[in-house]
């Protein structure tokens, strides 16, 4: 049985092959016209259903590029629109910067003359900075200089329009002050580090930590009621007279920008 099986399969095998050389033949003896037929026909027949394939490809190939297309410019437009916003945020800062430095001059009196910070002073990086004033204003040393958190410092000299700026931080700037929670006078001044001194307070004195510490008038050279700092620490015991208090400022003079120097008006 398994002998009759493997005949037939042979028998079919080799009438196969011999269609296929006849076949072969009888396309060599055509006209070229009709092989050219014949093959076009082969090649509908078997290669129709890959030419499917590829205009798909070719379809979902340009979907994907007009997606890519699109994607690149909604990104433009994203980033476009971010820095349009972040340009809206600062101008909204600046406006309330303004208006805030409007109030405090209604409040004190004093013209405000802005300055533009355009260098540390070489020589006492962490104490002073030189900056630039408009050519129409006139200012001379020893007048106060704020910013919208408070006091920043003095004018210390004065050079056609360069006028260099003495911080709080510096040993050479002392401001009368006072607590302006319970009137307690002193005098602020810098010793080192990131907080300001509150000096001359006696050991009877009521000062509390969280108290605001504002300029107190005396003297004449700065303005009262100028936000200096808040009291972060009261210490008693290193001078037999005084008590020792620390201020952090207000004022970041790490990130100073807009400054405004205080001219009286007349």
């Amino acid at each position: 049985m398994k002998w009759i099986s493997f005949a037939v399969v042979k028998q079919k095998a080799f009438r196969t092959s011999l269609t296929l050389a006849a076949v072969s033949l009888l396309f060599l003896f055509l006209p070229k016209e009709a092989r050219e037929s014949v093959s076009a026909a082969i090649q509908t027949i078997f290669y129709s259903h890959f030419y499917g394939i590829k205009d798909k490809l070719n379809d979902q190939y340009e979907v994907l590029f007009k997606v890519y297309d699109i994607n690149r410019q909604l990104n433009a437009k994203i980033v476009d629109q971010t820095l349009e916003l972040t340009s809206l945020r600062e101008h909204q800062k600046e406006n309330e910067r303004l208006r805030n430095l409007l109030g405090f001059k209604e409040t004190l009196g004093y013209d405000l003359i802005p300055a533009e910070i355009i260098a540390l002073d070489p020589k006492r990086r962490q104490n002073a900075v030189l900056s630039e004033i408009s050519s129409e204003k006139s200012v001379s040393s020893n007048l106060p200089v704020v910013n919208v958190d408070g006091l920043v410092g003095k004018t210390t000299s004065v050079l056609n329009d360069l006028v260099t700026v003495e911080l709080l931080t510096s040993p050479n700037c002392r401001v009368a002050a006072r607590d302006a929670n319970t009137r307690v006078l002193g005098i602020i001044r810098w010793v080192g580090g990131r907080h300001l001194l509150l000096d001359n307070v006696s050991l009877s004195d009521t000062v509390r930590v969280g108290d605001t510490i504002i300029t107190s008038g005396l003297g004449g050279r700065f303005p009262e009621n100028l936000p200096i700092g808040t009291i972060s620490n009261v210490e008693v015991g290193r001078s037999p007279f005084f008590k020792t208090i620390d201020v952090a400022p207000f004022v970041d003079f790490g990130a100073l920008d807009e400054l405004m120097i205080l001219k009286r008006s007349k």
